[in-house]
């Protein structure tokens, strides 16, 4: 959720009031850093990636899985343990109080053995966090606990859920909630539709805070629902800011369609839902826009609307319906030297207010730090993030992927964190080009929400010009299509179509025709190939590439629709979407066995 707050924040009035100030030293400070490092180069290849994991109490007595509170406790006593300083990881904050933030506690690189140790890193995260829990406790990558919003769905309840008890006790996730709905003065309505089973109620209906009902809809309205959606984000440092700004660009393309492959929350308070996603919900617990912005304003947990490299091709400026930034802030970042693409990119991020503030900051406004701009940078969650150094001895230019869904099992989430760093590499390697206008990008977000959207849909895709230069993949053989693509230099013969509405399998193992786009995985394994990494070695992260590629053909189901299925299946369904006490209990159990046998 981005950096913390040291000390006691501020209310919304006098943030409102030190707006502008805030922003006039934001936009300081970046143009001083982005100054000072603007020729920054770093050649070593390195990487990270986050997860955050839910805290699950099972009780075998009542067949019961509650959310356990305790996430002070595990990160008190991680932080007073002598062995956290020599550990491989590092726990953090989040949100909900039954949420653990986790990272890798150095970077990776690109080299087999760190590679090979992504997965094992996952496993011991899981076990430093068990140490603090009971037997019966388990640390869960779930995106979204199924029944959270439920009353009573807590180890230590203390009442119904519109208490916001479960909110981490930090200044940063108190104030948060507060001063967005102050901002926004009216109430976020978020409504999903009930997925309609055999049995479900043509009457069935959610009940507002209002006491109003919604009809064949689930109210996701209280905070409580939507605070611990959790995720698998991975950040990767580029050469230098031009490599950091193209790679940006290409990413965003992609989000979308990562973001169907790992969809992972079918259900919300107890019900089965018509969705897959977390996006939405977490996009309206933090969207401040008031009613007349609502239409020039993007909300602040989006896609990216904007290229950023000053390659990109001409007519993917953006989205011009929305323009939500301050003129004099643009022009100021033009006059300290930026181009339009990158001003337009930061002016739009410095443009918006301030959500958290403490006394402290609105009284040391100065470019000694760089606090003010990355307290607003941190307030806007783009799909793909665009991070500048912060310090000459930390990481370099980098750029974060957020739009992945925490997966149930290491193995799965070790296989998308592995798989997009190497297609990073790809990209950066062989320039690829994956620019679509920046309009279909927002279609895609809309298809990959869609229940089953890996299965049953289709996103918009580069098909033809992905390829610059001398390039080939002439041998290389997508691994579900045993065929070989050759000389794909820029053209695809036959069809024309330079961008074109695609399902996951042909975007990651291949389209049919024998001139088709060859699949993301032919392209990581090429990357592979060519950066003479030895086929032994090769053959020990297959098992990942192989993942991938069964989950883009169905063949391995994405965790949403294995979730669904199970639900559908449980004898104590009785096929009217509610998803009760014993079934979420026995898929919970069956999570922790997944896990515990290294599927």
């Amino acid at each position: 959720m981005g950096i913390p707050v040291e000390g006691p924040s501020i209310g919304w009035p006098e943030t409102e009031q030190a707006a502008p100030n805030i922003q006039r030293w934001a936009t300081e400070q970046l143009l001083c850093l982005w100054r000072k490092q603007r020729y920054r180069s770093d050649n070593v290849a390195s990487w990270g990636d986050e997860i955050e994991y839910n805290l699950v109490d099972l009780n075998a007595g009542a067949e019961r899985a509650t959310l356990l509170l305790d996430q002070e406790k595990v990160i008190r006593q991680w932080e007073e343990s002598p062995a956290s300083k020599e550990e491989p990881v590092v726990l953090q904050w989040e949100w909900a109080k039954y949420v653990v933030e986790t990272t890798p506690a150095k970077p990776y690189t690109g080299g087999i053995e760190d590679l090979l140790s992504v997965e094992q890193n996952m496993k011991t995260r899981r076990e430093v966090i068990n140490r603090s829990l009971s037997p019966n406790q388990h640390t869960m990558s779930l995106s979204f606990f199924p029944r959270a919003g439920v009353d009573d769905q807590w180890t230590t309840p203390q009442g119904r859920t519109q208490t916001n008890h479960s909110v981490c006790s930090l200044p940063r996730y108190r104030i948060l909630p507060e001063n967005v709905h102050s901002r926004r003065q009216s109430h976020k309505k978020t409504h999903f539709p009930v997925y309609q089973d055999i049995e479900t109620p043509n009457t069935f209906h959610d009940i507002l805070p209002s006491g109003e009902e919604v009809q064949n809809h689930l109210c996701l309205d209280d905070l409580e629902v939507g605070i611990g959606c959790c995720s698998l984000q991975t950040t990767f440092q580029a050469p230098n800011e031009t490599e950091a700004r193209w790679l940006h660009d290409q990413l965003i393309p992609l989000a979308p369609i990562f973001l169907a492959m790992t969809a992972a929350v079918p259900i919300w308070k107890g019900y089965l839902v018509d969705t897959d996603i977390r996006w939405q919900r977490f996009g309206d617990l933090t969207d401040d826009r008031r009613p007349e912005e609502m239409e020039t304003t993007p909300p602040r947990w989006t896609w990216n609307r904007t290229y950023i490299s000053e390659e990109k091709p001409a007519g993917l400026e953006g989205d011009s319906t929305i323009q939500p930034m301050n003129p004099a802030i643009k022009q100021r970042l033009l006059d300290g030297g930026m181009d339009d693409s990158l001003a337009t990119h930061f002016a739009s991020i410095l443009s918006r207010d301030p959500l958290i503030l403490t006394e402290e900051d609105t009284h040391h406004l100065n470019t000694s730090n760089t606090k003010l701009f990355e307290l607003l940078q941190s307030c806007v969650w783009h799909a793909v993030r665009f991070k500048l150094p912060t310090t000459d001895s930390g990481p370099g230019w980098c750029v974060e992927f957020r739009t992945m869904e925490s997966q149930l099992t290491d193995k799965a989430n070790a296989a998308f964190a592995i798989f997009a760093f190497l297609l990073s590499r790809a990209i950066v390697t062989m320039h690829l080009n994956f620019y679509i206008p920046i309009d279909k990008v927002g279609e895609s977000m809309e298809f990959a929400k869609e229940r089953d959207a890996v299965r049953e849909g289709k996103m918009w895709f580069r098909r033809s010009g992905w390829l610059a230069g001398t390039h080939s993949l002439g041998g290389v053989k997508s691994m579900c299509k045993d065929k070989a693509h050759q000389q794909l230099n820029g053209e695809v013969q036959g069809k024309g179509e330079e961008f074109a509405l695609m399902t996951a399998d042909e975007i990651f193992n291949g389209e049919s025709e024998p001139n088709g786009f060859p699949g993301l995985v032919a392209i990581v394994r090429y990357y592979l190939n060519q950066s003479k990494m030895p086929s032994a070695e090769q053959e020990k992260i297959a098992p990942y590439l192989e993942l991938i590629s069964e989950r883009a053909s169905g063949e391995n189901p994405t965790p949403a629709t294995w979730m669904r299925e199970f639900v559908r299946s449980h004898e104590d369904y009785q096929q009217d979407s509610y998803v009760g006490e014993r079934v979420c209990y026995d898929m919970m159990k069956e999570i922790v066995r997944m896990n515990e046998d290294g599927e």
